[in-house]
C-alpha cells in the first residue's frame, strides 16, 4: 500500500479476506487487473466487459462488488448481469458455480498450467429509477455514466488497495468523456478518445472503483475560480448543446462553493476536482461523492437558470463536494472495508452524513447561492418536517444510520412511524446545535469551522483515508470547546426520544412559532420532484400530491383522528375541487365553520369525510428573536478567502 494509513487498513481488516480458498493464488503485492470495458452499446442498455485476473491452478473465488462506494448498502446490481463466462486466455471454458448463500461470489477450479483467466461479463444497463442511482451505468443515444465497479469482478483475498487495474474503455462513436483518472498520456477531465479506446493509467481497483466516468456527443468543461485552492472543474454532459451554455452566475457561485470550502476545511486532499454533471431529463436527478471528483445529474435547463440553484438543486453540488473531505477522506473505521463485499457499519452516517448535510447548506449560503433569509425558510422546513417523526420516540437517530438501506427503499406509507434516513437532516440540525454551542461557550472564539479545519482538514497528508470512531468525534470537538460532548452526542443520537430537540433554536437566536401563511420559497426540493403538492402538516397533519393523493399521515393528529390514510385521493375539498389553493382556502374558513370536509374517490365509490378542525392555516416557522443576538447570521458569513490567482 502507498502509505502507513492503507498498511494499517489491511493489517486491521485485510485478514477478512483471507478466509476464502483463493487468496494463496496472488503474490504479496497483489495482482494487476485487465479490464477492458466496451460501452459502445450503452445506448441500447447493455455493456461487455472482458477481466483479465492473474491465478494459479487450483480453486478461485471471483466477487461481483456488493457494497458499492458511497451508497451505504449492499446494492450492486447482480441482478443485471445478462452474461458470466469464465475462459482460459485462448478460449477455452471454466465451469463455474456460484455460491448458494451469497450471489455475488462464484468459484471455479483453475486447470494446470493456467497463469489467468478470463472473465466476460454482460450487464444490463437499466434507466435511472433506482435511489441513489449516481452508482449505476446506464445512459441514451447521447449521453451516459460509466461506474467501473457495475461493470467488473476482482479475486478473493487481496485487498481492493493491492489489486491492481489497467482499464481501457470504449464508448460510442463521437462521444468524449470526462473523468478525473488520468490516461496513460497524462490527461484527465475532459478526453476526446475519436475511434480508439481510452487506455487509463494503472491504479488500485479502490481508486478505479472511486472515479467514474460521463461521456457524450456534447460535453464541456469550464475551469472554476479557484482563489489558492487546487484546480476544479465543471464537467457538463448533456443532449442538447444549449444546456452547456450555463448562467455565468451559475459559474460564479459555484466557483465562490470551492474557495469557501477550502477557507472552512483549510486544506484539499484532491490534486484537482471534477464535478461529473450529466444535464438531462432522460437520466434525471443523481448524486455520489468521491475524492476526487462527485458524480451528479440535473435536469437538462436546471444550470442554465440561476433559480433553480435554490433546493436540492443547488444543495446536490456543494453536499457532494464536502464528502471529499466528510466520507471520502475521512470515514468511519467500520466503513473502510477492504474490499467491496465485506459488509459495512453504518452507525456513524450522522457524521457522514450529517455534517456533509450542515455544511453543504452552510456552504450554499457562504457562496451566495441563497439568502440567508432563504436558508431560514429551509430550516423551518426541516424543522417542520421532523418534528413530526412519532417513530422517534421507538428509533433512534443511530438505529435510522444502521438501518440505512432498509429504510431508504420502504414503503412510502407511514413513515412518520418507521422513519426515514433521518441522519441527513437530523443529523444536520445535531451539527447546527453543535456549532451554536461552540460559538457560545466560546465567546464567538472558536466555531465549528475550527472542529473542520481539525478532523476534516488535518493539513497535508499523504493518506486517502483516515478512519475514525465516535471517541475521535468527542476528542477533537473537546480540543476545539471544552465540553462534554459525548453525553450531548449519545442524548442526541443514541437514544429514542419524545420529540425533536429544539434547545438549539434560541440558541441561535431566534424561536420557532407558526405562520398563517405559506412560505414564498420552496425550500428543500427532493430528487424525485416533490413539487406542485400541497401540505398541511401543522394543521391538519396531511400531506398530498399534485393529484390530491394523501402522500403523509402525521400519527395523532387531525387526518389520523378522521381514519385517513397514505393513498386515499382526496377530489374534493368544501365542495370544490380539491387544489392547494382551495385547500388554504378551506383552512381560513375552518375558523367560522369548525370543520372542514373532503370527499375521497376509493375505487368507484365517492365518500365524504369530516375533519373536527377550526384553527385556521398553520405552518411552523423560525423567526427572529430580538432580545439575544443573532448567531445564526454568524454561522452564515462568508469566511474570508485568501487572494490568489482569479
Amino acid at each position: 500500500m502507498a502509505d502507513r494509513m492503507r498498511r494499517w487498513l489491511f493489517l486491521g481488516f485485510g485478514w477478512l479476506g483471507l478466509l476464502g480458498g483463493s487468496a494463496g493464488a496472488f503474490a504479496d503485492d497483489g495482482p494487476t487487473l485487465k479490464l477492458d470495458l466496451d460501452a459502445r452499446e450503452l445506448p441500447r442498455h447493455l455493456v461487455h466487459s472482458r477481466i483479465e485476473i492473474p491465478c494459479k491452478p487450483g480453486k478461485l473465488a471471483l466477487w461481483y462488488p456488493r457494497w458499492l462506494p458511497g451508497t451505504h448498502a449492499p446494492c450492486g446490481p447482480v441482478r443485471d448481469q445478462a452474461g458470466l463466462r469464465v475462459e482460459t486466455k485462448d478460449g477455452k471454458a471454466v465451469p463455474w458455480r456460484r455460491d448458494e448463500t451469497d450471489v455475488y461470489r462464484i468459484e471455479c477450479d483453475v486447470p494446470q498450467g493456467i497463469d489467468a483467466v478470463v472473465v466476460r461479463l454482460d450487464m444490463i444497463c437499466n434507466t435511472a429509477a433506482d435511489s441513489a442511482s449516481g452508482f449505476l451505468t446506464y445512459g441514451n443515444e447521447s449521453v451516459g455514466i460509466i461506474n467501473w465497479p457495475t461493470c467488473l469482478m476482482y479475486p478473493e483475498g487481496p485487498t481492493a488497495d493491492d489489486t491492481q487495474v489497467a482499464a481501457t474503455l470504449r464508448l460510442p462513436n463521437g462521444w468524449k468523456l470526462a473523468c478525473a483518472l488520468k490516461t496513460r498520456s497524462g490527461d484527465a477531465g475532459t478526453v476526446s478518445p475519436g475511434s480508439e479506446p481510452v487506455r487509463f493509467k494503472t491504479v488500485s481497483l479502490t481508486k478505479l472503483c472511486d472515479n467514474p466516468v460521463i461521456g457524450g456527443e456534447h460535453l464541456r468543461e469550464i475551469p472554476l475560480r479557484t482563489a489558492e485552492s487546487p484546480p476544479a472543474f465543471l464537467e457538463l454532459a448533456s443532449e442538447s448543446p444549449a444546456a452547456l451554455e450555463i448562467n455565468a452566475n451559475v459559474n460564479t457561485v459555484y466557483s465562490r462553493v470551492v474557495q469557501q470550502a477550502s477557507a472552512m476545511f483549510g486544506t484539499c486532499h484532491y490534486p484537482r476536482f471534477y464535478f461529473l454533471v450529466t444535464c438531462s431529463d432522460d437520466l434525471g436527478y443523481l448524486g455520489l461523492e468521491h475524492l476526487e471528483c462527485s458524480i451528479n445529474g440535473v435536469h437538462e435547463n436546471d444550470l442554465t437558470d440561476a433559480r433553480m440553484l435554490r433546493g436540492w438543486v443547488g444543495n446536490l453540488l456543494p453536499h457532494e463536494y464536502v464528502h471529499s473531505w466528510c466520507g471520502k477522506f475521512r470515514r468511519p473505521a467500520g466503513m473502510c472495508t477492504p474490499n467491496f463485499h465485506t459488509p459495512q457499519k453504518t452507525s456513524l452516517l450522522w457524521v457522514y452524513e450529517g455534517l456533509t448535510e450542515y455544511l453543504g447548506e452552510v456552504l450554499m449560503v457562504r457562496s451566495g447561492m441563497i439568502s440567508q433569509g432563504e436558508y431560514r425558510m429551509m430550516l423551518s422546513g426541516s424543522i417542520g418536517n421532523l418534528k413530526h417523526q412519532a417513530g422517534r420516540r421507538w428509533r433512534s437517530l443511530e438505529d435510522t444510520a444502521i438501518a440505512s438501506y432498509l429504510l431508504r427503499d420502504g414503503s412510502p406509507n407511514w413513515n412518520e412511524l418507521r422513519r426515514s434516513q433521518d441522519y441527513y437532516h437530523e443529523g444536520a440540525l445535531v451539527w447546527l446545535e453543535v456549532d451554536a454551542i461552540i460559538r457560545e461557550e466560546t465567546k464567538g472564539k472558536r466555531s465549528l469551522d475550527d472542529f473542520c479545519r481539525k478532523f476534516l482538514g488535518m493539513g497535508s497528508t499523504p493518506s486517502e483515508v483516515v478512519p475514525y470512531e465516535f471517541a475521535d468525534v468527542v476528542k477533537n470537538l473537546k480540543e476545539v470547546c471544552d465540553h462534554d460532548w459525548e453525553s450531548f452526542l449519545r442524548s442526541r443520537v443514541t437514544r429514542p426520544l419524545d420529540s425533536l430537540p429544539l434547545e438549539f433554536v434560541p440558541r441561535l437566536g431566534y424561536k420557532v412559532t407558526y405562520s398563517s401563511r405559506t412560505q414564498a420559497f420552496g425550500g428543500r426540493i427532493s430528487r424525485h420532484g416533490g413539487i406542485g403538492g400541497a401540505s398541511a402538516r401543522d394543521s391538519l397533519g396531511l400531506s398530498f400530491d399534485s393529484q390530491g393523493k394523501i402522500t403523509d399521515v402525521i400519527p395523532g393528529m387531525v387526518g389520523d383522528r378522521a381514519g385517513l390514510g397514505p393513498g386515499m385521493k382526496v377530489i374534493g375539498v368544501n365542495d370544490t375541487v380539491f387544489s392547494a389553493s382551495r385547500l388554504h382556502e378551506a383552512l381560513v374558513e375552518s375558523v367560522k365553520r369548525k370543520k372542514i370536509e373532503f370527499l375521497i374517490v376509493e375505487g368507484e365509490h365517492f365518500r365524504k369525510v369530516v375533519l373536527d378542525y377550526a384553527e385556521g392555516p398553520k405552518y411552523l416557522e423560525v423567526v427572529r428573536d430580538w432580545t439575544k443576538p443573532d448567531m445564526l447570521a454568524e454561522i452564515l458569513r462568508p469566511l474570508d478567502v485568501p487572494k490568489g490567482k482569479k
